[in-house]
């Protein structure tokens, strides 16, 4: 996404929310030194009040936005934003670790993130990304059914996965081939089907073998799982 685009997003975002605008914050791959400029542009917006009728003015540019590749983004009140850090700490830790403020100020550049509720946060996505993943797989008709579900899943699943090396580690990768290596180093667990789904561009071999790694693919999302249940600091399970 050149710098074009997000500055057009900026203007229409100002534009729409005025004064009420705290901050507008890219984050992730877009706001990377230097930029990995793949996948879509990530935001986090912050206001001082969330009206209605601003709400609706950006309800209605969306469709454009996402065409453009910017997603609708989480938007926070600034008080929904302080008392919200200790829940998402998953989140907020990747958005201070990569950020770009495109207008107002700086949200979290003081945010301080509590990692008390890291571990439960972790458990938590990856079980119930689990049990998702498992009516998915039942309810898929075909293996290009099936690999649609693999390929639409792991990238999601990994990213939450990231979460146990910020847990032992206190840092981790971003590219998803490297943080599997880390969590099969660290945590002592395979994962060659995760790293698989993940890195294969070629959608016809997957559909291909759906059939054949899904069970597999889902016995490797328990280990995640089990590897967060068993969790203790300074201790791999």
């Amino acid at each position: 996404m050149g710098d074009g685009r997000l500055d057009a997003y900026r203007v229409a975002v100002e534009r729409i929310f005025g004064e009420d605008l705290v901050s507008l914050t890219l984050y992730g791959g877009h706001a990377a030194d230097p930029p990995e400029e793949k996948g879509e542009a990530t935001v986090l917006i912050v206001v001082r009040h969330l009206r209605r009728d601003a709400l609706a003015a950006y309800r209605r540019e969306a469709p454009r936005f996402a065409k453009q590749g910017i997603p609708p983004p989480p938007i926070f009140t600034e008080k929904f934003f302080g008392r919200s850090i200790d829940v998402f700490p998953l989140e907020f830790l990747g958005m201070k670790e990569r950020r770009k403020v495109l207008s107002g100020r700086d949200v979290l550049a003081d945010a301080r993130v509590n990692t008390a509720n890291l571990r439960h946060q972790v458990e938590f996505e990856l079980k119930g990304k689990l049990l998702s993943l498992r009516r998915l797989y039942l309810s898929a008709q075909g293996g290009r059914a099936l690999a649609g579900v693999l390929r639409r899943t792991a990238g999601s699943i990994v990213l939450v996965a990231r979460g146990l090396l910020l847990l032992s580690e206190g840092t981790a990768p971003y590219g998803k081939a490297q943080i599997l290596s880390g969590i099969e180093s660290r945590f002592r667990i395979s994962l060659p089907l995760l790293r698989e789904i993940t890195t294969s561009a070629d959608e016809k071999s997957m559909a291909g073998r759906a059939e054949e790694i899904a069970p597999g693919y889902l016995e490797e999302v328990a280990l995640l799982c089990e590897a967060a249940d068993l969790y203790v600091a300074g201790n791999a399970p």
